[in-house]
């Protein structure tokens, strides 16, 4: 078994793929770390997620996926990707990405060992603001909303680039991780070090997160977009199968806070969604389909 490099285990490298946490060794176990005990071992994904990485590892893993990678490639490899609901296993001792869609995840090979697994991490944990979980209206009627997948990708790409933006100004280069070397002030400090110790997908995201908060485009692009999450969240309603099916790579999960699993199906991959905190639905429906 496996956990990411930005799930922290004391005494060990905590990069988070990324240059700019060079040389930063956690300083205490994730939650999910201590669960586990001495039973896991390191691997290194994409910078902060925001990239699809090389190649998955041979065996269980536990991961935060936020922009669909590890979805997509979990469905193209003969994998299960396991996404629990929102607050359903704490993110203390997680190097956050986009706050608000962090969520540790288990990539597996046997859904029903990935299940168990979930059941085993799942742990109430007040260190974890987030641990209080996700709701959605229930007594509403269906709203007749068809909101593209194609817009969803982009709501979640403004909010996460806002969210990711904040979270990676405090690789400065001041108190921990890489340092530029050379710098002739305070400011050289965080241009030389951020430009050095930041790769192109988090630059990216930290100029867009950057530009969205802006005063010029906070209201008309920012805020515009968590209406429309609203709007998202609002427009999802399950049947008596309580499943929805999308594609590997959409984001309505993580927009939601709901529960997923991806996976292949007559060789195509697929997503399956269930209502808040109803992760045995994932599991039944998995095995009604074989």
């Amino acid at each position: 078994m496996y956990v990411e490099e930005s799930i922290m285990q004391k005494g060990l490298p905590a990069t988070a793929g990324s240059k700019s946490l060079e040389g930063f060794i956690a300083p205490f176990d994730a939650t999910v770390v201590t669960l586990l005990g001495d039973k896991t071992g390191r691997f290194k994904l994409g910078e902060f997620g925001l990239s699809k990485p090389k190649q998955l590892p041979d065996g269980t893993l536990l991961c935060n996926d936020v922009f669909g990678h590890i979805r997509r490639m979990a469905a193209e490899n003969g994998m299960f990707y396991i996404r629990p609901t929102y607050g359903t296993v704490s993110r203390y001792g997680l190097i956050p990405t986009a706050s608000s869609m962090d969520q540790i995840g288990i990539l597996c090979k046997d859904p029903n060992e990935g299940f168990a697994l979930l059941e085993q991490i799942a742990v109430a944990d007040a260190k974890d603001g987030a641990m209080a979980g996700n709701t959605l209206p229930k007594e509403e009627p269906p709203r007749k909303r068809d909101i593209s997948e194609e817009i969803q990708e982009l709501v979640l790409t403004v909010l996460a680039y806002a969210e990711i933006s904040n979270n990676i100004s405090r690789y400065d280069g001041v108190k921990f991780g890489f340092r530029a070397a050379g710098c002739t002030g305070l400011e050289s400090l965080y241009t030389k070090t951020r430009t050095e110790g930041l790769g192109l997908e988090a630059k990216l995201a930290a100029v867009t997160g950057c530009a969205v908060l802006s005063q010029e485009h906070y209201e008309t692009i920012y805020v515009k977009a968590m209406k429309i999450r609203r709007l998202i969240k609002e427009s999802v309603r399950f049947d008596k199968a309580e499943i929805v099916k999308v594609t590997p790579g959409s984001p309505l999960a993580v927009l939601c806070g709901l529960p997923s699993l991806t996976f292949s199906h007559k060789g195509e991959g697929i997503q399956l969604i269930a209502n808040v905190s109803n992760e045995k639905a994932l599991l039944s429906e998995w095995e009604a389909m074989q």
